[in-house]
């Protein structure tokens, strides 16, 4: 009997810890699935910046979109930004700086 009961309560633990590491797989999967929106979400904004600098390109011509790109959002600085945040990097900062 105590035997049974051991087997038991060993099976309980098991199946207790699977269902732990099945929750925190779905966990995993859930945060990676925000992130990927969040991702999305700031590639989407740093688009509309550069859709606004297309329509410079368009009724400007290309040196005036060039000029005020650069005026706006220097190529070195762009390029730190991505480097070291990523694309919500570069999108906070386009907030932050009033250029969306």
């Amino acid at each position: 009997m105590l035997h049974n009961l051991s087997c038991t309560v060993s099976f309980l633990v098991l199946a207790a810890g699977l269902l732990a590491s099945g929750a925190a797989w779905a966990q995993l999967a859930s945060d990676s699935t925000a992130a990927q929106r969040a991702q999305e979400a700031c590639r989407s904004e740093v688009s509309k910046f550069e859709e606004a600098i297309g329509f410079i390109r368009r009724s400007q011509g290309n040196q005036a979109a060039a000029d005020l790109k650069e005026k706006l959002l220097p190529a070195r600085l762009e390029s730190e930004i991505l480097f070291k945040e990523g694309y919500c990097g570069l999108a906070r900062h386009i907030r932050e700086k009033k250029l969306g």
